[in-house]
């Protein structure tokens, strides 16, 4: 049976979590270049754009390989196009969509006046149809005329079933690799063996609100709460 492309994903991941003595963050080889002369300059969106060629070229689309490996000047922009080009779907995540740890009305915002409102997400208006939302409600008063978050335990369960998926938090700002309820890191700013990349679970992830886009393969896996909006 043939290996699909989230497999593939994965291989990916873990090769470059087990070796990577030669990266460095990119703004480190950007200050000093003649330092880091033989390393390999990585950082969130590279990471993510690595593991997406290696999966395409590994499934035999080599036109995608090559468009993906253009795209990683904006998260939300390959976001789109592997939505309408590749049949991806969006799933929009908030751990608590009325309290956020933060206190940032952006994670507010985020879902209220986008998903809920448009069915999409950040300024670049990805589309998204399903949510994963208040899996760990912080247990403070942000919003004052609404009262403690009932946590839902059922649709982050499912969503950790997800083998692979690319994550963007703020509009894009932000990208990580999404693995079976984990968050998956490039840091421009460290080295090898000092922090370039690491691993968090989603509930306990610094950036609160956001999506995970994922291939095709998984949706027989979205099984969560899906977005309808007017």
């Amino acid at each position: 049976m043939a290996r699909s492309f989230s497999q593939y994903a994965v291989d990916k991941i873990n090769d470059i979590l087990a070796n990577h003595s030669n990266h460095v963050g990119s703004e480190l080889k950007r200050a000093d270049p003649k330092k880091y002369k033989s390393f390999i300059a990585s950082d969130c969106i590279t990471f993510a754009i690595w593991v997406l060629k290696y999966a395409y070229s590994n499934t035999g689309n080599t036109t995608a390989e090559k468009r993906v490996a253009n795209l990683g000047y904006k998260g939300t922009e390959l976001a789109k196009y592997l939505i309408k080009i590749h049949s991806w779907q969006a799933i929009y995540y908030n751990p608590d969509i009325n309290h956020p740890m933060d206190g940032s009305g952006e994670h507010i915002a985020s879902y209220y006046n986008q998903v809920k409102k448009i069915c999409m997400c950040s300024v670049g208006r990805v589309p998204v149809t399903h949510k994963v939302i208040n899996y760990n409600p912080s247990g403070i008063k942000v919003t004052q005329y609404l009262g403690p978050t009932k946590k839902n335990s059922l649709d982050f369960g499912i969503f950790k079933k997800i083998p692979f998926g690319i994550g963007m938090s703020r509009g894009g700002e932000h990208v990580w690799i999404y693995s079976f309820g984990k968050v998956y890191e490039s840091h421009w700013d460290k080295e090898a063996g000092s922090g370039l990349y690491t691993g968090v679970n989603l509930s306990k992830f610094a950036w609160l609100s956001g999506i995970v886009v994922v291939p095709p393969d998984s949706n027989h896996l979205l099984k969560m709460s899906k977005v309808f909006c007017p």
